[in-house]
């Protein structure tokens, strides 16, 4: 079998990684009963502020239909809920509740577990310089970390 050269290492790293970082999470999610695409639409209704139901089928790329049958999932679970903006009844904006933001600080405190997992294998020294190479490397992407 032929050497790897540092690149695919990278590559491979980097997706194994990702996909374990990925299954924790979803473990988590699972336990709240969440597809996927509501998800998706949870994060983007809280890191957007309010965004429309187009805004939000542009944003996963589906067609305004399929956002509505996930919002009206989620609506009936208490996460999110629909308001007609006063200037323009055309307009429903979606907001994210109170229930959903309890479960969005339990997925966040979830993957700062793992983080903090991951960084434990490195010491201090360690810990400091991979943060450096992570800052260095993302410094070319507009990167919008979750606050």
């Amino acid at each position: 079998m032929p050497n790897k050269n540092i690149e695919d290492h990278l590559e491979s790293f980097m997706m194994e990684l990702h996909n374990n970082i990925g299954h924790e999470l979803r473990e988590k999610a699972l336990k709240f009963n969440f597809t996927f695409s509501q998800m998706e639409v949870l994060r983007y209704v809280k890191n957007q502020k309010n965004p429309t139901m187009k805004e939000i089928a542009n944003y996963l790329h589906i067609t305004p239909p399929s956002v509505t049958t996930i919002i009206e999932s989620l609506m009936e679970k208490g996460l999110i809920k629909k308001e007609i903006e006063k200037s323009d009844h055309r307009i429903v904006r979606i907001i994210i509740t109170q229930k959903a933001l309890k479960i969005f600080n339990s997925l966040k405190n979830k993957k700062l577990e793992i983080i903090k997992k991951i960084l434990s294998r490195l010491n201090k020294k360690d810990q400091k310089e991979f943060i450096r190479i992570l800052t260095i490397l993302n410094k070319d992407w507009n990167i919008n970390y979750e606050k």
